[in-house]
């Protein structure tokens, strides 16, 4: 692809074209706009592995100082919505059953007794199994208060006196980079990346797969244009559209969901205009074998959703099998992300981010390559 025997004019022609079909037709104008934006919107705010809101369920044998107090320290937390009282384990079942709550509490008889002599006490925890980490997240919170329970106690208020003078281990934690571990700051800057991923995908392979369908792609491949040229002009439109797409998830992330934004902004828009070739490559190479639009739709969502389990702004990579965290350097958006999070949270050098900038142009040339070379063969 070298670029001086490009013709730019007749990209300039093609791209033209392009952005021509893409913003004029009303369906395509909608599809392009309105479910990215959508989706930024609605995932920033409904998609959280915070656990807030929950509901719970105790049943007391008890009834002492101690079970009532434990309940009402649940009840003064912000993240218990409501406490509700069974009369008899009986009733733990419908209530689990019947998601009303997330889990349930049993004291002992002896609960406040045993906790009042500074004797080992009993709290039983039934949790919901259907949603487990939301369940252990609430449990280990619940944990806490438990185990925070009995330093009121008298003799504990006397075992501390007799102590005083003891050494003692303060443990002091800091989060770097997201000190209130807000998970927004997260997943925003992620979800610039898989959206701009799937747009990527879909906007540069059903623009082949239309010319396919409508009997236009054969006249441009005789016509004086080249593989080569025509490769890249279609990728440009996409490229375009994801820059501006890119700028509107920076503006929401950062001043309607308070994401901080401590990098460099240049080097975030050079990543996201590689990323955005890359994305385009990929879906070009996608279009290439596919006869039809559908075709088109369900190849970019079969390549798409594994690239985004994969590339670690889901899940961490260190999770995963070795096998695939080899195979994920062939993720353009494993590279990415690291990016993104770098200069949202971490403000992340240039030299730093080069690796990654390398890797993810070494993938859109070598599927840029692999496109043209499709093209050819149907000449």
């Amino acid at each position: 692809m070298n670029m001086h025997i490009l013709n730019l004019r007749r990209m300039a022609t093609i791209v033209q074209k392009e952005l021509l079909v893409l913003l004029c037709n009303p369906t395509s104008r909608f599809l392009i706009i309105m479910p990215p934006l959508l989706q930024i919107i609605i995932f920033g705010w409904a998609a959280t592995m915070e656990v807030k809101n929950v509901h719970v369920a105790y049943v007391n044998h008890d009834n002492g100082l101690w079970s009532r107090e434990l309940i009402h320290r649940l009840d003064g937390s912000p993240t218990f919505k409501s406490i509700v009282e069974l009369n008899g384990q009986q009733e733990i079942k419908d209530v689990i059953d019947d998601q009303k709550a997330l889990f349930a509490l049993v004291f002992d008889q002896d609960f406040s007794r045993r906790i009042e002599k500074g004797m080992p006490a009993q709290v039983q925890i039934i949790l919901d199994g259907r949603r487990s980490n939301a369940a252990q997240i609430a449990a280990s919170y619940v944990s806490e208060i438990v185990q925070d329970i009995g330093s009121g106690t008298p003799l504990a208020t006397t075992i501390n006196k007799n102590t005083a003078g003891m050494p003692s281990v303060n443990i002091d934690i800091r989060c770097w980079f997201n000190p209130n571990l807000d998970f927004q700051w997260f997943f925003l800057p992620n979800l610039i990346g898989m959206i701009s991923l799937m747009l990527g995908l879909v906007v540069t392979g059903l623009s082949v797969a239309r010319e396919r369908e409508i009997g236009t792609f054969d006249q441009l491949l005789v016509s004086p244009a080249t593989p080569t040229e025509i490769a890249l002009a279609k990728l440009v439109p996409g490229c375009l559209i994801g820059l501006a797409h890119g700028t509107i998830f920076i503006l929401i992330a950062v001043f309607g969901f308070g994401v901080p934004l401590n990098g460099s902004v240049l080097l975030l828009y050079t990543a996201m205009l590689l990323f955005a070739f890359a994305s385009g490559a990929v879906g070009l190479m996608v279009s290439s074998v596919s006869a039809t639009q559908q075709q088109a739709f369900l190849g970019a969502f079969t390549i798409g959703v594994p690239c985004i389990l994969i590339s670690g702004a889901v899940t961490p990579l260190i999770n995963m099998p070795v096998l695939l965290q080899y195979g994920s350097e062939l993720n353009p958006m494993r590279h990415f992300t690291a990016i993104v999070q770098g200069v949202f949270l971490k403000d992340i050098t240039v030299p730093a981010a080069m690796t990654s900038l390398g890797k993810i142009m070494l993938i859109s040339l070598v599927a840029t390559s692999v496109a043209v070379w499709m093209f050819k063969r149907r000449r």
